[in-house]
């Protein structure tokens, strides 16, 4: 018995065969009446011709044919296809299942009355062919959507190259990537680059602070691009609590690429997961990484006099010239280190005396930032007790 029902719904789903380009088309009338799938999307050409493709497969697998990888590939290019064309999953899925009552109907109408129970016992094997026709729809679908992102992530970042590291060469080039990406050429930006020991806490604090603004990542750093117009003074000052390079405001898109290196420098100076490192408080150490050796030439013949004097005295001098540098008044650098102010000033004439380099004297004081950056880690002259 189960043979012989088998074989009566195959012999009804080759009748369908038989008859396919009518029943392709009265399923793209139903599909019609589908939310999403509205004609200026897909003409019914198309939609025809997908129809039929889907429906051979499911009357060939109910036949139980040996069907080709072409024709099983179908439900893949189907669903990859209406990913491209922006058909809803939601509506493509509700399409797809109506194959169920479609294929059901369409064969119900080649069965005589007296056939109808044993046609009614084939109802599993027509929802399994559907439901492997969806799933793999489905797949497809999805894959195409991964692969879709993955080629705007790249687009994306060829933009961000031009704009980052083209863009500073070719003013035309920055302001094409800039508007390519959505960004106003003769705008004023703000990048921030992520501290990469801090990278999680970077990330958590640009969802929580700026959750529409994408972080993007290029050659190792994690940034964004601020549109400075489109933040708020609250937003500004809450950029200054993250582990950040923060530099100054880029003016149109190509001072982009410049400050976002000067960002990424400024990252590498970030020594906590709540502060940002700024040029104006680290701007000793940026430019000390960047003349590299030339700093630490002048940073070894300027403190060469002061090396001669016990480590201890070292200590004491540099501390106090830093602490001095730090707030710019003796009574406070007094307190801060717990000795007298005459104190204070005798390290400072010392410090002078030896280095050439006078910390009271403005234009002197730049220099020694530089020099004591060039010194080495700071700890190698940390403060020791007065």
């Amino acid at each position: 018995m189960h043979n012989h029902v088998r074989s009566f719904a195959a012999q009804i789903a080759e009748s369908c065969l038989a008859d396919l380009d009518e029943v392709a088309w009265r399923y793209v009338h139903d599909v019609r009446e589908i939310s999403g799938y509205l004609d200026s999307v897909i003409d019914d050409a198309e939609l025809f011709r997908a129809a039929r493709g889907s429906l051979e497969m499911l009357f060939g697998l109910i036949i139980g044919d040996d069907l080709d990888a072409q024709l099983m590939a179908h439900s893949d290019r189907l669903g990859r296809r209406r990913a491209r064309q922006g058909i809803p999953l939601d509506s493509l899925l509700r399409a797809v299942r109506m194959d169920f009552r479609f294929l059901w109907n369409a064969m119900r109408g080649y069965v005589a009355e007296e056939d109808l129970p044993a046609f009614a016992e084939e109802v599993v094997k027509i929802w399994d062919a559907v439901e492997v026709h969806t799933m793999n729809v489905h797949a497809g679908y999805m894959a195409e959507l991964a692969d879709m992102d993955r080629e705007l992530e790249l687009a994306r970042a060829f933009l961000l190259r031009r704009l980052l590291e083209d863009g500073s060469r070719d003013i035309r080039l920055s302001r094409q990537a800039a508007e390519s990406l959505g960004l106003d050429p003769v705008g004023s930006f703000l990048v921030v680059v992520g501290s990469l020991p801090f990278a999680a806490e970077f990330r958590a604090g640009m969802r929580t602070l700026l959750p529409a603004v994408p972080v993007d990542r290029l050659d190792g750093s994690e940034f964004a691009i601020l549109d400075v117009g489109s933040l708020s003074a609250r937003e500004l000052e809450a950029l200054h609590a993250l582990p950040v390079g923060l530099p100054p405001i880029a003016q149109g898109a190509e001072e982009i690429g410049d400050l976002w290196r000067v960002a990424r420098d400024l990252a590498a100076l970030v020594d906590a997961a709540d502060r940002a490192a700024t040029l104006d408080r680290h701007w000793d150490r940026l430019f000390t990484d960047r003349l590299g050796a030339v700093a630490g030439a002048y940073s070894r013949q300027t403190l060469e006099a002061l090396h001669a004097l016990p480590e201890r005295e070292q200590s004491l001098l540099i501390e106090a010239v830093r602490e001095y540098l730090a707030n710019g008044s003796v009574t406070r650098t007094a307190a801060a280190l717990y000795c007298h102010r005459n104190t204070v000033l005798n390290r400072l004439t010392r410090f002078a005396l030896a280095t050439g380099l006078d910390p009271t004297v403005p234009a002197d004081a730049g220099a020694i930032r530089i020099v004591l950056s060039g010194a080495g880690p700071r700890s190698a002259s940390a403060p020791a007790p007065a």
